[in-house]
């Protein structure tokens, strides 16, 4: 973590809400970076683990920021990205937790980005941990369609493509953001929580006349789904803020004809989903349908009620179970 004058600094936000596996993983990956100038800071979220203590005793390196509470994923990277601000950042990276950093990305998204002060945010591939070869995700592409969005290379191989390249958004992990740009458009929009902030940013970025950028030969190795991960006793389910956020989104930026295909879409995928669910899966799966329900109708009010988001699996497991023994029963009559 040696600094270079001749290198902009990098401040890197990782953020963390009971996942001290993961952060421990992240944070250990940085033994690879070639970049100079960078500084980590890890905010945690009101972990209930051990996360602050290991980090703290660990990792002396990395600069601990601690909300005390769960501020979801737009707080608490808002929280990190308001301090490498004040604290004189000329890029700030966003990081997932459940990442694990390469050699050369930081080196290649500063490089793009020096290339053209118009870039807003660069965005770098996400490669399966498991297997990188594959990509958990490139980019994505804002079609208005059940989910707003599209990722494309979606568990897909790592094949290569032209790049730099603009694209509709770029992945809000594994992301580099210009501090002109941040103090003009402004941070994340805390009334997402969480899932499609990356959307709306790189949407205000553009209005405001920058360009967003997808860098094809650097990535990061991404876990995936480590805030909902089943083996937590309590995950987040993104049932509900995948019905409420493009709501907000269509709220902010779209036309009468993207309204209506959003909405169809939305109604359409939702029947699909609940109909070709059966036994056991239905009950998560019908539960997932009915917060992505009272998810659309928050997006019209503007409630945010992240309790909606939370499940303890236990309580699904025990209930999926007993409707199983219900089910042999009935059948062994």
């Amino acid at each position: 973590m040696t600094t270079a004058t001749n290198a902009p600094h990098v401040a890197v936000v990782v953020l963390t809400w009971n996942g001290l596996d993961d952060v421990t993983t992240c944070l250990e990956s940085f033994a690879c970076v070639e970049y100079p100038n960078y500084k980590v800071l890890v905010v945690d979220n009101g972990s209930e683990d051990n996360t602050v203590a290991v980090v703290r005793e660990r990792y002396p390196w990395a600069t601990l920021i601690e909300n005390g509470t769960n501020l979801g994923y737009v707080g608490g990277n808002n929280v990190g990205m308001r301090y490498a601000l004040e604290h004189g950042a000329d890029y700030v990276f966003i990081l997932n937790n459940d990442t694990k950093m390469t050699a050369n990305v930081l080196t290649e998204l500063v490089r793009v980005m020096q290339s053209d002060p118009r870039i807003a945010i660069t965005g770098s591939k996400n490669l399966l941990m498991a297997d990188p070869t594959q990509t958990w995700a490139k980019y994505g592409v804002l079609n208005w369609g059940p989910m707003l969005s599209a990722l494309v290379g979606r568990y897909s191989p790592d094949t290569p493509e032209d790049s730099p390249k603009d694209v509709d958004w770029v992945i809000g992990n594994g992301c580099l953001m210009r501090r002109e740009a941040l103090e003009r458009v402004g941070l994340f929009d805390e009334t997402f929580f969480q899932v499609h902030e990356d959307i709306d940013w790189s949407t205000r970025a553009r209005e405001a006349g920058y360009r967003i950028v997808y860098v094809d030969t650097v990535g990061i190795h991404h876990k995936g789904a480590g805030s909902a991960a089943a083996e937590r006793p309590v995950v987040f389910s993104y049932g509900y803020f995948l019905g409420r956020n493009p709501i907000l989104f269509a709220r902010k930026h779209a036309t009468p004809t993207q309204w209506v295909k959003l909405l169809v879409m939305m109604g359409a995928g939702l029947l699909l989903r609940i109909s070709v669910t059966t036994g056991t899966h239905a009950v998560a799966a019908i539960g997932g349908q009915r917060r992505f329900l009272l998810g659309m109708i928050d997006g019209f009010s503007g409630r945010l009620r992240p309790e909606l988001a939370i499940v303890h699996t236990q309580d699904t497991t025990d209930l999926a179970s007993r409707i199983a023994a219900r089910l042999r029963r009935w059948l062994a009559v």
